[in-house]
């Protein structure tokens, strides 16, 4: 009990102790977020809504982002948050007629001042973002909260267990934690005892575009027969590693075609210097008669298509230290997926693949003879991709366990 007072206590000299050094220091504040873009994190400009949405990062953005699209469908007025510049840029391009905004800074005018201005009959907070005064402000209004798609590691839970008492005290409204899989269930119940359900991971409620994958290489320009190769979000020295050991491929497989998903568009130039003396094309250039070995995607919104038409899909992000990029966008459209050995920020989609056998764990050193093993086995190709397909399906309950608890506690 001594311990809870102490705790408690804290908690409020930090609340004090945050807003003298707010008030304090404001003009350097002022000028350090506006040199950040990052003004809209002290204004007031929310809009009112029935459901908070606050999401960190641009990766809590795509993962909640089905639930949030289900939402809108049922007619529920909702409202972005996000932390970081880059999510809200995320959410905007996929939800461009709902108020987004940068979430306000975690000091208790400015969430008093978030929740008067919101109004939310619920907030929903995607994974594990733990905001004191977020908390705090939620339980003095009386507002539920919902913890979405949430997990915890177990060094993270330490930490957090050092402030157990706190939490409880903080977290009196929190009304339900959904936890990814049954591993966080047990992690997040030490935390909050009582409230935690296995929901399922709502990345894996993915819903892309469906192709007519032959009708679709057909208008891109490829024949029948080629066999295309497409290596999605790559980043800096995934494209050198690849045209390394390209030869050695079309010596195997002359059909071979390559398709080439720089992560950022913004890479085009230095990519294409890195092509100088190959055969390759950008997709925003005039398609000529049949595909150059070769195909730059320059323009966004067309990785889809690429992993829907390919035979064999490298996932990028993830032979260089970059934590690796989603394997579940080609698993959609049932290909056989090869990824290295940096996916760190995709760890449980990586598991759940390939304790499915639907994905190749690769590395640079191997890269080149997983290709060949992969494209000489057309069987192995198709069981893998069918594989990683029901991967998904198996995972689709996860959004319709979101949305049931989600309506039961506005109800």
């Amino acid at each position: 009990m001594m311990i809870k007072i102490l705790l408690i206590g804290l908690f409020f000299l930090y609340r004090l102790i945050l807003e003298f050094v707010y008030y304090l220091a404001y003009p350097l504040i002022w000028l350090v977020l506006w040199r950040k873009n990052y003004l809209q994190a002290i204004r007031s400009d929310y809009t009112e809504a029935q459901i908070l949405i606050h999401a960190s990062s641009l990766g809590e953005i795509n993962a909640v982002a089905e639930l949030i699209k289900a939402l809108q469908d049922r007619g529920y007025k909702l409202a972005i948050n996000t932390v970081t510049v880059t999510g809200r840029e995320r959410a905007k391009q996929l939800f461009p007629e709902l108020p987004i905004s940068l979430s306000a800074l975690d000091i208790g005018h400015l969430r008093k001042i978030q929740m008067r201005k919101i109004k939310p009959q619920l907030i929903l907070i995607a994974e594990t973002e733990i905001w004191p005064n977020m908390l705090y402000a939620a339980k003095i209004n009386a507002i539920p909260v919902i913890f979405v798609n949430a997990r915890i590691s177990e060094k993270s839970l330490k930490s957090f267990l050092k402030a157990r008492s706190l939490i409880a005290f903080l977290s009196s409204s929190v009304r339900l934690i959904l936890a990814q899989s049954e591993d966080d269930n047990r992690r997040l119940a030490s935390l909050f005892p009582g409230k935690c359900l296995t929901a399922g991971n709502l990345k894996y409620a993915l819903k892309l575009p469906e192709h007519d994958s032959q009708q679709l290489r057909m208008k891109w320009g490829y024949a029948e027969d080629d066999l295309i190769l497409c290596w999605g979000s790559s980043r800096p020295g995934e494209e050198e590693l690849l045209l390394k050991i390209l030869p050695r491929l079309l010596a195997e497989f002359p059909r071979l075609k390559l398709i080439l998903a720089p992560r950022h568009p913004k890479r085009i130039s230095e990519v294409s210097a890195l092509l100088t003396g190959n055969e390759y094309q950008l997709f925003s250039q005039e398609q000529p008669e049949g595909r150059a070995g070769i195909l730059v995607i320059d323009v966004l919104g067309r990785l889809t298509e690429a992993y829907a038409i390919c035979d064999l899909a490298i996932v990028g992000g993830s032979f260089m230290d970059f934590g690796g990029h989603n394997p579940l966008e080609p698993a959609f459209y049932a290909k056989a997926i090869i990824i290295g050995r940096y996916y760190s920020s995709c760890r449980d989609s990586v598991r759940q693949l390939s304790s499915d056998h639907a994905i190749l764990v690769s590395e640079s050193r191997t890269l080149q003879e997983d290709i060949l093993a992969l494209l000489c086995d057309k069987a192995l190709r198709d069981s893998m991709g069918q594989a990683a397909r029901k991967v998904l399906t198996k995972n689709a309950h996860a959004l319709e366990n979101h949305i049931r608890e989600v309506e039961q506690c506005l109800q």
